[in-house]
């Protein structure tokens, strides 16, 4: 029987769930599949088709050019679902795990929304070679974002395969219940949704995607809009007991003067061990003993020569990526890179129909240390502090959840970082969302040098003396998104002493408000498939209510032939200021363009101009910008890709020719893959701004997202000769390194 529902839950009315079709799965033996990429007519006998009928881009709920069939079926520990995908022409590579290049060829795409609730979807994606993606797609806000983010952190073990076939391809898919989450219980229902990807001939050469449920744009819950629902009776799950042990080596050397060799340390060796107990579907509990947090897939370069804040890195530690979803904020009060180099770190993970609960705790023996003002950010590394983190959620239904977050961070002596809060996002009819974030803080800085700054906010050094303070910060934000029109009204505020030592929190001392509106419309025709017109205002103050910034933005996009997108961002200032200067009535211009005109190539590229503030000037002073960026990714055949990139930035004087800065930075990625689990990539790149060479190659070995094997190295290069007209580069800095960690199952 319907539940009676009262009055006032009504107004978050579930007008999310759509129609919904019950598949009731029947049971097949495991002795009935293969895995081997050939659909036999025993692996269809029982399972459901789906069709992949409805094109969300570049159309509109439009009619596919080509046919895709899913078929769906279970047995005891396992969940198989199929593909037969009808194409003229199939494009595939052999991808790494987790590489975003997938998803410009033809794949195959699952959704599985495990709790039936709209909180997330588990995402499973893989083409014709085994080649896979997989991640967690949860709400996200962004300027007109109406979709739903993904998160490739999270890491499943399962299997895929496909083949060629004469009327196209066929995919076959294999995940076993112990890797995903799901409620306590042998009867399962999860909500799922299948869709693939490929180049549309028909349609010029645009890139397709299609999938089994309709799209609704006036719906403000995408992650809602599921139509089939899987029944599974009496399936069985291990508890999955593992252990993971890890065996690292570095060498690394240093020249010091110029004609001497580079002088190598002794090698220093690291062992240690994670393990993670699932106690039921719901509540597992990890530890890893002296883990092993290095970063060997290395970060890309960023140019950071004109920011006045610290710039924050993704996260890529196994450790953290479990759960991750949980811990997903607008404001960025919780950043587990915050956590450097843990002695020991512990982490609860419970996840339960309609609440989920993360706590972690470590010792970090290398704490970072984030101070943030009104105009910049001051950090360092110190010493050893413990850390604990504990997260709640709740999802009364798919369109309210509530949530609290409670952080401390306890240092050497006396001092400490405490932070509390409390989130919530309410989801209303006609495409009515609002999200609220409040958090404050109580912190006592420790006494150290690990900051060496003369400056002050309010009464305040940033220098770590021991000064107590507290503080508090606030987002929200009113969004409505339909069919055409898109717009939200947001509210940001970060009180003069707010800190989030867990967090990444770089500016402080502002209140800030954003109108953003825009219009998107689906034409689908030959030269224009879809564009979006859109217009965003901000206006800036200090929490003394003096104006810090105020400006206007437009924004243009369309998608034409060739999978050709171009962007346009125009920008007028109003007023803007930093430091001790202020400036009025300034402009920029930028725009990106990025096209696959044929199979085996991906161009990319952008430039900026118009003005620019010179940020790190003692007395900022406004300057003439040019920036260019372009990258090609060539596909020379399944194996074998090659990424040339270069970005380029000068800022130049308004009064003179002299430039606050000059440069570039040239990259050149090239990476074999010998199958889904072997490459080895080779990176080399060149600063301008720091006149500096380095070479990282990196041979990889995958063969499941726990069990990895590195060996590689950086050569970082100088040019010492900087009297002479031709440059002669000499290793300065030398570094070779090893990894190997191993997942045991019992």
């Amino acid at each position: 029987m319907r539940k009676t529902i009262p009055f006032f839950l009504i107004l978050f009315s579930w007008t999310c769930l759509p129609q919904n079709t019950i598949l009731d799965l029947v049971k097949t033996p495991d002795s009935e599949f293969n895995i081997d990429g050939i659909l036999s007519e025993k692996e269809l006998k029982n399972a459901f088709p789906i069709e992949i009928i409805y094109e969300h881009t570049p159309g509109y709920n439009t009619v596919p050019s080509y046919k895709t069939m899913g078929y769906v079926n279970y047995s005891d520990e396992f969940i198989y679902i199929a593909f037969k995908a009808y194409r003229d022409e199939v494009t595939a590579s052999i991808h790494s795990r987790d590489n975003f290049s997938l998803f410009s060829e033809d794949y195959v795409n699952i959704h599985i929304d495990t709790y039936e609730d709209a909180r997330n979807n588990l995402g499973f994606s893989a083409n014709i070679y085994g080649s896979q993606n997989d991640g967690v797609r949860v709400e996200s806000s962004g300027f007109g974002s109406q979709d739903s983010g993904w998160s490739l952190d999270p890491n499943f073990n399962w299997e895929s395969l496909g083949r060629l076939t004469d009327f196209g391809y066929e995919v076959e898919v294999k995940i076993p219940f112990s890797a995903i989450p799901f409620p306590n219980g042998k009867d399962q229902r999860w909500r799922l949704k299948l869709s693939t990807g490929y180049r549309d001939e028909v349609k010029q050469g645009s890139t397709a995607r299609v999938y089994s449920s309709k799209l609704d744009n006036d719906d403000s819950c995408k992650l809602c809009q599921i139509d089939h629902t899987i029944v599974m009776d009496d399936i069985t799950y291990k508890k999955n007991l593992d252990f993971l042990p890890y065996v690292s080596s570095n060498l690394s050397g240093e020249r010091e003067r110029l004609y001497d060799r580079v002088n190598y340390s002794k090698p220093e060796i690291n062992y240690g061990i994670g393990v993670n107990l699932e106690i039921n579907k719901n509540l597992s509990l990890e530890a890893t003993l002296n883990p092993d947090f290095s970063q060997v897939e290395a970060d890309v370069t960023k140019i950071d020569i004109n920011s006045p804040t610290a710039i924050n890195y993704p996260e890529r530690r196994p450790f953290f990526t479990r759960g991750i979803d949980v811990m997903d904020y607008t404001m960025d009060v919780y950043y587990s890179r915050s956590i450097n180099n843990p002695l020991f770190a512990s982490k609860v993970l419970n996840q339960g129909r309609k609440s989920r609960i993360y706590m972690l705790t470590a010792i970090d023996q290398d704490s970072p240390y984030v101070v943030p003002t009104q105009f910049e950010s001051f950090s360092g590394v110190g010493g050893r502090s413990f850390n604990n983190v504990l997260r709640y959620q709740n999802i009364l239904n798919p369109n309210i959840q509530i949530g609290a977050l409670a952080t401390n961070r306890l240092y050497d002596g006396e001092a400490y970082g405490n932070l509390f809060g409390l989130d919530a996002l309410f989801k209303f009819s006609g495409g009515w969302k609002f999200e609220l974030e409040y958090f404050k803080n109580s912190n006592k800085e420790p006494v150290s040098d690990w900051i060496d700054s003369d400056k002050k906010f309010g009464n305040y050094t940033v220098n770590l003396d021991g000064e107590s303070f507290s503080g508090n910060a606030m987002y929200s934000e009113l969004r409505r998104d339909t069919q055409n029109w898109r717009s939200f009204l947001r509210y940001t505020g970060i009180s003069p002493t707010f800190r989030a030592d867990n967090g990444f929190i770089v500016q402080n001392n502002l209140k800030k408000y954003e109108l953003w509106h825009g219009y998107y419309k689906y034409p689908d025709k030959k030269y224009l498939k879809n564009y979006r017109i859109s217009a965003r205002y901000d206006r800036e103050y200090s929490y003394s209510n003096k104006l810090k910034r105020s400006a206007f933005e437009a924004y243009f996009t369309v998608l034409t032939i060739l999978n050709t997108d171009i962007f346009y961002n125009y920008e007028y200032a109003f007023y803007d200021s930093h430091l001790v200067s202020e400036f009025e009535n300034f402009t920029s211009h930028y725009v990106r363009i990025s096209s696959k005109p044929f199979d085996f190539i991906n161009i990319s590229g952008g430039f900026g101009t118009g003005n620019e503030i010179a940020y790190r000037e003692e007395i900022p002073e406004l300057g003439e910008r040019f920036s260019f960026n372009t990258s090609v990714e060539i596909t020379l055949n399944n194996n074998l890709r090659i990424k040339p990139s270069i970005n380029f930035s000068r800022l130049k004087k308004l009064d003179s020719d002299e430039y606050f800065f000059d440069g570039y930075i040239a990259r050149l990625d090239i990476r074999y893959q010998f199958t889904n689990s072997l490459d080895f990539r080779i990176i080399s790149e060149y600063n301008e701004f720091s006149d500096q060479f380095f070479v990282q190659p990196l041979i990889s070995w995958r063969p499941n997202p726990d069990t990895i094997f590195y060996f590689g190295g950086n050569q970082n290069l100088v040019d010492e000769f900087v009297d002479y007209n031709s440059p002669n580069y000499r290793v300065n800095k030398s570094q070779l390194f090893m990894k190997f960690q191993y997942l045991i199952k019992s």
